[in-house]
């Protein structure tokens, strides 16, 4: 089941902020603590969990920002169109985990954010996922974030250009 009350909790909590300015190359940190919900049989966070935990700290980064409330008026969504994960180490119920989220990159169609679970100062997974807005087909990122009043120009590290680069070659095999 999806983290509903997760997200309820969150969405309360800024219910009532101001939107706080962006820095794009800010690390953006939240902490949280996996529960019975979080695991699979082994005891430890389901591998398709990590990826539900990376979508929470998107959204806190949202909330933070003021994009969530745009998304919402606009009645646009957030979409996930592309991903890459490495589970190094086991991330374990009940302990303090840290989600690193920071935004890496930016072209004309997607933001690209790399995450990564910490607990315990060690890194348990990393991710890099390719992300957007969509009404009536992808929004530019350039305009999504001209709508909250924090523009941006368009950026991205060189290994995220090389994962895209392959990422879109996979594709056109296809």
């Amino acid at each position: 089941m999806y983290a509903y009350f997760r997200l309820l909790r969150m969405m309360a909590r800024h219910l009532f902020t101001r939107a706080k300015q962006f820095d794009s190359r800010h690390e953006h940190v939240w902490v949280m603590r996996p529960g019975l919900n979080d695991i699979d049989v082994y005891p430890e966070v389901n591998n398709g969990r990590h990826f539900v935990l990376f979508d929470l700290a998107r959204y806190e980064v949202a909330m933070k920002i003021g994009l969530f409330r745009w998304v919402r008026k606009t009645r646009s969504a957030f979409v996930v169109a592309g991903s890459t994960i490495r589970y190094r180490h086991r991330l374990l119920p009940w302990r303090r985990t840290e989600i690193h989220t920071q935004l890496v990159g930016m072209d004309e169609r997607f933001f690209y954010f790399h995450h990564k679970t910490v607990q315990r100062g060690k890194t348990c997974s990393v991710a890099l996922v390719r992300t957007g807005v969509r009404r009536n087909g992808v929004v530019p990122p350039i305009e999504v974030m001209d709508g909250i009043g924090m523009p941006i120009e368009p950026f991205m590290e060189p290994w995220v250009a090389e994962w895209n680069d392959w990422d879109n070659r996979q594709a056109d095999k296809t």
